[in-house]
C-alpha cells in the first residue's frame, strides 16, 4: 500500500523564503554556470562584432582614431561589453535570442549555440518545477 504525503504548506512572506523558492530548481553552481555561459557569449559577442561601427553608432566614439583618449576607448569597449552582457541577459531571461541577418558567421553560430543552451535551461528549469 503506497500512501502518498504532502507537506504542509509553510506560509512566510518574507522576500528571502521567496527568492529561495524561485532559486530552488538549480544548485547554486548551476546558476554560477548560467551566469558564467551569459557572460562568455556577450564577451565573444563583443570580440565577433564590428566593434568600431557600433562604439560610433551608439556613443560616437572612433575606436582607432583615439590616440590620445586611451580612457575613452576603454570607456567605450567597457560599455559595449556591459551592453553585450544586458543584451545576452535579456535574451536568456526572456527565452529567445536576436534574428540579425546581417551578422557575421562567427556570430550566427554564437547565437545558435547560445539558444540551444537557453532552450536546454529553461527545459530544465521548469521541468525541476514539478
Amino acid at each position: 500500500k503506497t500512501v502518498l504525503v504532502i507537506p504542509t504548506p509553510v506560509k512566510s512572506n518574507k522576500l528571502a523564503y521567496e527568492t529561495q523558492k524561485v532559486l530552488e530548481p538549480f544548485t547554486f553552481g548551476l546558476w554560477g554556470v548560467l551566469i558564467a555561459v551569459t557572460v562568455t557569449a556577450a564577451l565573444l559577442s563583443v570580440w565577433f562584432s564590428d566593434r568600431e561601427m557600433v562604439a560610433k553608432k551608439r556613443y560616437g566614439v572612433h575606436l582607432s582614431k583615439t590616440k590620445k583618449a586611451c580612457k575613452k576607448r576603454e570607456a567605450a569597449y567597457f560599455r559595449l561589453i556591459l551592453d553585450a552582457f544586458l543584451e545576452k541577459s535579456m535574451f536568456f531571461f526572456s527565452a529567445g535570442i536576436e534574428q540579425d541577418t546581417g551578422a557575421s558567421l562567427p556570430h550566427k553560430v554564437l547565437m545558435f549555440g547560445f539558444g540551444f543552451f537557453i532552450l536546454i535551461s529553461v527545459s530544465a528549469y521548469v521541468a525541476n518545477l514539478a
